[in-house]
């Protein structure tokens, strides 16, 4: 078994969380690929896709990430997060066998409850892990496994669907006959099941608390009074963080028809372009980011919610120009640009957050953060399209929606980013004046 003592220690088990990210992101999505097939077989309309699309997982995943977040702070964490990449994973194959829209609709719900498993658990298991003076950088490193799942889907998804496509129905032993889009679900589904009972034989890193903290670990009123006590920095920290959660919700669902009806770029086109760039500017925007706040925390640690109130403004003057540039390329490096820019308070924001948190309690507090930053970013999409069918009906109105959208959202965040800081300094100064743990 591992040793927790040992040096590699936090970085192997940052190494499989960091999977379990992508993995998750992949098993998330791929179904935003497959539309057209599924509501072909199945016969489904728009408004039934979009309830797949949306509904069926976002609402339960942050839902249910609540009363997890609660679990994280009581029960063992690997073995909480083992079982939740498990369910996932057999839902996933689940979402493959559905034959109807409500088979695929809770196969999807099941999905969304394993899922909100791994955000809680992956940030205190981290948080314990590693010092406080790395934890932006392993925060964005985890946080990129989602990113390079969101990329890879991208490129390799449309691929591997057409390859499977060519060869009509499968028949599988013990399952049936599937079409291309239920075996591409089934595939997916055994990574997840592997990495399920690796991440459940490791040992969770041990809790660090902190001798001046209030030792009740199941307490409801411990984080009602955290959350009363910081209301000011908690609801501006968290309102921030999901509008730049609506930026890239919104970017990456719309990109593709954007660079359809503007550019005229085929959706394999797309994909490797948009994949591509994905990749690269998340990587930067969070391992960069997640480094330049751990240096600037030897200053203050303050320093990161500047960090990200700079570079959601960045995000913002990147939204306003990339649907206009005539040129395809130079709208996807902008494109990428307002990615890279929105991507940076994911990591970093978390870190400052995660910094202040009583570790009794970080487990829950999590959750309501990760809820509140779903709940908010998945309007980013629907926001975007009411726009354009309201205000903008013609082919390029997409573009013009994501330009009034963005700034918006971004300007907003910035504004309070800023105001965030006066409350976390304070808060800040208290937790490092207080005995520390060893």
């Amino acid at each position: 078994m591992l040793d927790r003592q040992s040096r590699s220690y936090p970085w192997i088990l940052l190494g499989v969380l960091s999977l379990c990210y992508l993995i998750a992101t992949l098993d998330r999505i791929v179904i935003s690929l497959l539309v057209e097939p599924i509501k072909a077989d199945l016969g489904l309309s728009d408004t039934q896709i979009s309830l797949l699309l949306g509904l069926a997982f976002v609402l339960v995943y942050s839902i249910a990430g609540l009363p997890i977040g609660f679990l994280v702070d009581r029960v063992n964490r690997t073995r909480l997060l083992g079982l939740g990449v498990g369910t996932w994973s057999l839902m996933t194959a689940m979402c493959g066998l559905a034959n109807s829209f409500w088979a695929l609709f809770f196969a999807r719900a099941g999905v969304g409850i394993g899922e909100a498993t791994l955000t809680p658990t992956g940030y205190s298991l981290i948080s314990d892990a590693f010092e406080k003076r790395r934890l932006g950088l392993a925060l964005g490193i985890f946080t990129m496994g989602g990113q390079l799942g969101t990329g890879g889907s991208l490129i390799l998804g449309g691929y591997a669907i057409g390859e499977l496509s060519k060869h009509g129905e499968f028949h599988i032993p013990l399952l049936g006959v599937l079409q291309p889009w239920q075996l591409t679900f089934v595939l997916l589904a055994i990574p997840g099941l592997v990495i399920a009972a690796i991440v459940a034989s490791i040992p969770s890193p041990l809790r660090k608390v902190n001798p001046a903290e209030r030792p009740e670990t199941g307490a409801v009123s411990a984080v009602l009074d955290f959350y009363r006590a910081n209301r000011a920095l908690l609801s501006r920290h968290h309102l921030a963080t999901g509008l730049t959660s609506l930026v890239l919700y919104g970017g990456y669902s719309w990109v593709a028809p954007f660079f359809a009806r503007v550019h005229h770029w085929e959706p394999a086109e797309v994909g490797f372009a948009a994949g591509t760039v994905s990749i690269v500017v998340t990587s930067v925007g969070l391992l960069g980011g997640g480094a330049l706040g751990d240096y600037l925390l030897r200053y203050s640690s303050h320093l990161r919610l500047w960090i990200c109130a700079i570079s959601v403004s960045g995000s913002a003057i990147s939204g306003l120009f990339y649907p206009f540039l005539h040129d395809g390329f130079w709208a996807m490096i902008v494109f990428g640009a307002m990615i890279m820019f929105a991507t940076v308070p994911i990591g970093v924001g978390n870190a400052a957050l995660q910094h202040v948190i009583p570790s009794q309690i970080r487990g829950r507090v999590s959750a309501i953060y990760f809820f509140s930053l779903s709940i908010v970013g998945m309007s980013g999409p629907t926001l975007i399209a009411l726009t354009s069918d309201l205000f903008f009906p013609f082919p390029s109105g997409i573009g013009y929606a994501t330009a009034i959208i963005v700034p918006i959202a971004m300007t907003m965040a910035a504004i309070l980013w800023v105001w965030a800081i006066p409350p976390y300094r304070r808060l800040a100064q208290q937790v490092e004046s207080q005995p520390q743990p060893a």
